[in-house]
């Protein structure tokens, strides 16, 4: 695999108005609803992953099923991971005492357009390199990130726009957060500042 090599991904949310899309380069163009009930929706994802391996055992339902983690608002989180054929997957975790799903899938594609469907945990961890923006029913803005939780909702400026820099294991990006007349948050994050380096900010962890 070289690092032009690009992974393309799927994923489709069963309890979630929210969509992401990110670009090769470790590029996102993310686009998310408020009052969203998971960190990740959906995704069209081109981006080199590193692959790890899963414990996989015969589920009940009679598909392949794996536990993994996957970090949703601020918490490493337990999910069983269920095959539902042709490269798809659906991911179940426990909130509150309520059990709540979403669905996904991919594939990657080499240089020569060759395909090869992902494994359920190359798709967690890309989605676990990437922020979740919640707005709660007090009108608090957090943005979410790893175990990080960081509360945005007075760094928008006069146009509506929040930029900060954020960091996990050394590994930095930025995120641009736009606030929509119509209550959703789309956001970008980047290894590459979107906007001038200075307008961006450490973020302020909780």
């Amino acid at each position: 695999m070289t690092d032009k090599e690009l992974y393309k991904q799927a994923f489709s949310a069963l309890h979630s108005s929210a969509q992401i899309s990110l670009e090769a380069e470790e590029m996102a163009k993310i686009q998310k609803k408020h009052k969203t009930n998971m960190a990740v929706a959906a995704a069209l994802i081109c981006a080199v992953i590193i692959g790890g391996s899963g414990t996989a055992y015969a589920a009940d339902l009679g598909g392949i099923q794996q536990k993994l983690s996957l970090w949703l608002h601020g918490k490493e989180t337990e999910v069983d991971v269920t095959a539902t054929g042709n490269g798809g997957y659906t991911f179940s975790y426990e909130e509150n005492g309520q059990i709540k799903e979403m669905g996904g899938g991919g594939v990657s594609i080499d240089e020569s357009g060759n395909e090869t469907w992902l494994y359920a945990d190359e798709l967690a961890e890309d989605m676990n390199r990437y922020a979740d923006v919640y707005e709660d029913e007090n009108g608090i803005v957090h943005v979410y990130y790893y175990d990080q939780i960081i509360d945005i909702t007075n760094l928008f400026d006069q146009e509506g726009i929040c930029r900060i820099l954020l960091s996990h294991n050394g590994e930095k990006s930025y995120l641009k957060v736009t606030r929509d007349e119509d209550g959703s948050y789309p956001f970008s994050q980047r290894k590459v500042p979107e906007d001038d380096k200075e307008l961006y900010r450490d973020a302020p962890v909780e």
